[in-house]
């Protein structure tokens, strides 16, 4: 997965919900704009275009900046390695 400044791309909120439909579907779509180190790790910076919460569309976050980790970091609560960012 080559995520770079550009790519459409889909970030989920939780690292155990990957639903798309749904009452477990959490997550927003955007452009990424920037990736950058923010807050002690490289970071995607991703221009939110649709934003999904409990599986409803809303837009309250339409329009602002988000900054999930790049895949491939260390997850110091799961042990394993963040990949809550997929190309769409």
């Amino acid at each position: 997965m080559n995520i770079q400044v550009g790519s459409k791309v889909r970030s989920f909120d939780f690292d155990h919900h990957r639903d798309v439909t749904g009452e477990e579907a959490f997550y927003v779509e955007g452009e990424v704009v920037d990736i950058r180190e923010w807050a002690g790790c490289e970071r995607y910076v991703i221009l939110i275009e649709k934003q999904v919460f409990a599986g409803k569309e809303q837009d309250s976050h339409v329009g602002t900046l988000t900054h999930p980790p790049v895949n491939g970091l260390l997850n110091i609560v799961t042990g394993g390695k963040t990949d809550g960012v997929e190309l769409l």
